[in-house]
């Protein structure tokens, strides 16, 4: 079943901790090429002389943290989280994603438009001030209707559409989009609809799943919809109570810091393409992004988790919270245990010691900002 992605809060060290392991990963599963992702999603060759090395050069100057955070109020902070409720809709498109993603044969639709939970496959071409933009396009594309792949308001667009139908889709791009040019930007989309799909759901594939009758079958599909959204909700306090403790402070982030994490970014995506075999502005062409959006992607990163590391060392120094052995050995053993590794010991051969452990900190920073807000 595909899991509705969950409102992230900045936590994207991790990102850092698993470069060797995701290569190991790849390397497993035979990997050696990277199908690019077009740019209205909501989502081997040489080595290059251009690549950077695996490790950072820069390093972090010591510094007090009180010269550049004051923290604001951190406690007490009042929290209103939209609930969300398991719609029979809801129910639906699962149910066709999990028929999808489990090898069901797909039946094709001649005599009616599309509707929410189909399938279609799609030919699209995006438009921003009259130009067609790199990575907005895609021929055959196919696209489960209320997924939320797309940018919304892109899916809704093709409710009611025939096949060999050509639309118009205007869409506005989030404010927080990768691509700086399109962020915030109404854009058109001319779209074919090629083919309108559906998947039937039938005896066998329920007790291929395991199910003795579809009425326990959708009772699974349901109970899972239900702890989804239930994190999805704990996700979503979160990231409103950690935003809320950076607007209540004031905040300085040292120039070496900024450094240091912007190299670290573009250190990490330089060897990513390294390891599909292409440098990096080739690499970043393939998702339709630029040099220029990449550095300010790299700033933007920089600057976050500069931010959050201050956020962290006052915090924790405050709270006297800190990352027991035992913690620490735990979360080393659950992430061995996720990449599929023999041994917690195999692990940390891979993983960045010092990246996990800050992780850890700001986890344990969030829960205890979490627990000390009110819920409103």
């Amino acid at each position: 079943m595909k899991k509705t992605a969950a409102i992230m809060i900045l936590c994207i060290g991790m990102m850092l901790i698993m470069i060797g392991c995701g290569k190991k990963e790849k390397e497993e599963n035979g990997d050696s090429e990277i199908t690019p992702t077009p740019a209205v999603s909501d989502e081997e060759g040489s080595d290059t002389e251009d690549t950077l090395p695996l490790e950072n050069p820069i390093v972090k100057e010591d510094y007090d943290f009180n010269d550049y955070i004051k923290l604001g109020r951190y406690k007490g902070i009042e929290v209103e989280v939209e609930k969300q409720e398991v719609k029979d809709e809801d129910i639906e498109l699962a149910i066709q994603q999990d028929l999808m993603e489990n090898g069901a044969t797909p039946v094709e639709v001649t005599d009616r438009p599309v509707k929410f939970g189909d399938t279609v496959n799609i030919d699209f071409t995006g438009y921003h001030n009259g130009e067609a933009f790199d990575g907005g396009s895609a021929e055959g594309y196919d696209l489960t209707v209320g997924s939320g792949a797309f940018i919304s308001g892109f899916e809704d667009q093709l409710i009611g559409a025939e096949v060999n139908q050509e639309i118009e889709v205007n869409v506005v791009f989030p404010e927080e989009y990768g691509n700086s040019e399109l962020a915030g930007e109404p854009a058109v989309f001319k779209v074919k609809i090629n083919k309108i799909q559906y998947y039937e759901l039938t005896e066998d594939f329920i007790k291929d799943m395991g199910f003795e009758n579809e009425n326990d079958y959708r009772e699974y599909v349901t109970q899972e919809l239900k702890n989804e959204y239930e994190e999805n909700m704990k996700e979503q306090k979160k990231n409103y109570v950690y935003n809320a403790v950076i607007k209540n402070s004031e905040i300085t982030v040292p120039e070496n810091l900024m450094e240091y994490y912007e190299y670290e970014y573009k250190t990490m995506y330089n060897n990513v393409a390294a390891g599909y075999g292409y440098d990096l502005e080739t690499f970043l062409t393939l998702y339709g992004y630029t040099m220029e959006n990449f550095e300010a992607q790299a700033e933007y990163y920089a600057n976050a988790m500069a931010v959050r590391e201050l956020v962290v060392k006052a915090i924790s120094t405050l709270e006297k919270i800190e990352i027991t052995e035992e913690e620490y050995q735990e979360k080393a053993a659950e992430m061995a245990e996720y990449y599929g590794y023999d041994s917690t010991e195999e692990f940390l051969k891979d993983a960045n010691e010092e990246a996990l452990k800050e992780d850890l900190l700001f986890d344990k920073v969030i829960d205890f900002l979490v627990a000390e807000s009110v819920e409103i």
